[in-house]
């Protein structure tokens, strides 16, 4: 079976943050996604996927758009990410729970995912690693884990 990047991303998150209690290698991952059944040619993608945000976000030359500037999307940004998701894309940067950087980055990894439409739980879950590990992010990790679990309220999530 073939399973989706998103999948295998979902699977690991899970074990590295309530199963593992150091922060393994790369080996260790694949190791562990192997003992789960995944296909090697699904977890290397998922682990490129992983290494790239985790390189996007230690890149200090990325710059940040300014916090006023308003985000055009692209045709081709449209047609993966319809309304409800951009949309809560806007609601995350607003309410402050990513800062326009990251939202960048967000938008550059939910393109990456071999989906063809994205929904607002995959923008949860993308949203929710790259906040996982930021310092003073601890408080919107636990919302967007609190929001995949029971809903967020928001009209976007139907």
């Amino acid at each position: 079976m073939k399973y989706k990047v998103l999948d295998i991303l979902v699977y690991l998150f899970d074990y590295l943050v309530y199963e593992k209690k150091t922060r393994p290698s790369i080996e260790e991952m694949q190791e562990e996604l192997n003992e789960a059944g995944f296909a090697e040619k699904d977890i290397d993608r998922a682990l490129v996927w992983l290494i790239d945000l985790n390189d996007l976000q230690a890149d200090v030359m990325i710059k940040a758009p300014s916090s006023k500037a308003i985000r055009v999307f692209t045709e081709k940004e449209k047609e993966k990410l319809p309304t409800a998701t951009r949309g809560f894309i806007y609601q995350l940067t607003k309410m402050g729970v990513i800062d326009t950087r990251l939202r960048e980055i967000i938008i550059q990894k939910l393109l990456a995912l071999d989906e063809d439409i994205i929904s607002v739980n995959e923008v949860k879950w993308v949203t929710l690693m790259a906040v996982y590990n930021r310092p003073g992010q601890e408080a919107n990790a636990v919302w967007l884990e609190r929001s995949l679990v029971g809903g967020s309220g928001f009209a976007a999530d139907h």
